[in-house]
C-alpha cells in the first residue's frame, strides 16, 4: 500500500440498501483515502463490488458465546493496527461508540443519536447534528464528511457498485438459457420484506401482460425467500416472466445492469439499479422517497398524494400499512396504466 495514502474506518450496520446508499460517502472521501468498512455479514457482497473498499470487515452476530466475542476481539486487533485517520459512524448503534473511544482515529464523527445522547455525544470528536427537514439518504450520509470538511460540495456523489466479468456472463448465459431474446429487458423487483411495501398481486400480473403485448421481455426478480410470493404472481400472468430466486448480490446486480429498466417498490433493488445507472420507475407509498428515491439516475418516481385523493392525503404516512395493518391502500390504489405511464415518460423523455 502507498504509505502517502491516509485510511478511513467507515461503520454502518444496516440493511443491504442502505450499505448501498454509503457507497455515496465512499466515493465523496478525497482520493488519498483507502476505505475500511464494518458491516453485516450479508452487506459484505455490495462492499466487495466497491473498487474503492479495501477491507470488509464484518459483524459476528450469527455467532453464539465465546465463538462471538473471540471474534470481536480479533476484529478489534484487526482494527487497532490500522490507526485509522478517520472513523466514521454512520448508524446508530452502540459498537460505533465504543470503537471510536478505542480505536482514537484522528477524527471521529457521527449523527447525534437520540437513543443515548450523553454517551454517544462524548464518544466521538463530532457530532453532526440532525437536519430538521428531510433529506436524501446519501446527503445524510455526506454530511458527515462534510461536517469534517473533507467533502464541502452542494450534492453527494452517485451511488458506485461494480458488476464482475463472471456474473456479467453468467447472466447473459442464464437470459438465453431462459429463453430470453435481445429485445429490450424490463426487471420487475415486485416482492417486499415488508408487506406494507407491496401492490396487489393482480396489479404486477396485470403490468406484465401489457409488457409482453408491448414486446419486452421480462425478468421478475427476487431472492429465495420471495419464490412463493413470485410463483403466486406468475399464477395470474396470460405469459409467465423470467423468474430469478436463487441469484446472489454479484448475479443480482449483474442483471439489474443488463435491464433497460427497473420497475421496483422501495426496495434495494432501486439502490442497486441506481449504483448501476439503469433507468427506474420507483413505486412508493408509505415510506418517503424524499429520503429514499433514486439517487443520481434517470428514474421516475410513482407515488399516490392528496392531489390524487383526499384518502391519500397522508401519504407518506410512515406505518406499517393503513392504520397498522399491513396493508397500504395508496399502493393498492396504484393502476398497471399508471405504471407503464410512467415507464414511457422516462424512456421518452
Amino acid at each position: 500500500m502507498n504509505n502517502s495514502k491516509r485510511t478511513a474506518l467507515f461503520l454502518k450496520t444496516k440493511h443491504l440498501g442502505d450499505s448501498i446508499v454509503l457507497t455515496s460517502a465512499i466515493a465523496a472521501l478525497p482520493e488519498d483515502f483507502v476505505v475500511d468498512v464494518l458491516c453485516f455479514r450479508e452487506s459484505a457482497a455490495i462492499f466487495a463490488m466497491n473498487p474503492r473498499v479495501r477491507h470488509i470487515l464484518t459483524v459476528p452476530r450469527h455467532l453464539k458465546g465465546f465463538s462471538r466475542w473471540r471474534q470481536y476481539w480479533a476484529l478489534l486487533k484487526t482494527m487497532r493496527a490500522q490507526q485509522y485517520d478517520v472513523l466514521a459512524q454512520f448508524s446508530d448503534d452502540w459498537r460505533g461508540a465504543f470503537l471510536a473511544r478505542i480505536l482514537k482515529a484522528k477524527v471521529s464523527v457521527a449523527r447525534e443519536s437520540k437513543k443515548r445522547p450523553a454517551f454517544w455525544s462524548n464518544s466521538f470528536q463530532q457530532v453532526a447534528k440532525l437536519t430538521p427537514t428531510l433529506r436524501p439518504a446519501a446527503e445524510q450520509d455526506v454530511d458527515l464528511l462534510r461536517k469534517t470538511h473533507l467533502y464541502e460540495k452542494p450534492y453527494a456523489p452517485a451511488y458506485h457498485l461494480e458488476v464482475s466479468e463472471a456474473d456479467r456472463l453468467y447472466v447473459e448465459s442464464w437470459f438465453k438459457s431462459e429463453g430470453g431474446k435481445s429485445k429490450k429487458l424490463v426487471v420487475i423487483h415486485a416482492a417486499a420484506r415488508w408487506k406494507f411495501k407491496g401492490l396487489l398481486h393482480a396489479t404486477w400480473a396485470a403490468l406484465v401482460d401489457s409488457l409482453h403485448q408491448r414486446g419486452y421481455s421480462v425478468v421478475l426478480s427476487g431472492a429465495a425467500t420471495d419464490l412463493t410470493f413470485n410463483q403466486a404472481l406468475i399464477a395470474l400472468c396470460q405469459k409467465a416472466p423470467h423468474l430469478t430466486h436463487d441469484f446472489d448480490l454479484g448475479k443480482a446486480a449483474a442483471l439489474i445492469q443488463r435491464a433497460d429498466l427497473l420497475v421496483s417498490i422501495d426496495s434495494m433493488a432501486v439502490h442497486m439499479a441506481s449504483a448501476l445507472q439503469t433507468p427506474i420507475v420507483a413505486i412508493f407509498g408509505p415510506t418517503d422517497d424524499r429520503i429514499w428515491a433514486p439517487w443520481q439516475v434517470s428514474h421516475r418516481v410513482l407515488a399516490l398524494g392528496a392531489s390524487d385523493s383526499a384518502s391519500f392525503a397522508c401519504r407518506p404516512c410512515g406505518l406499517d400499512g393503513c392504520a397498522g395493518s399491513k396493508a397500504s391502500q395508496c399502493l393498492y390504489a396504484i393502476t398497471p396504466a399508471q405504471i407503464l405511464a410512467a415507464m414511457d415518460d422516462l424512456l421518452q423523455g
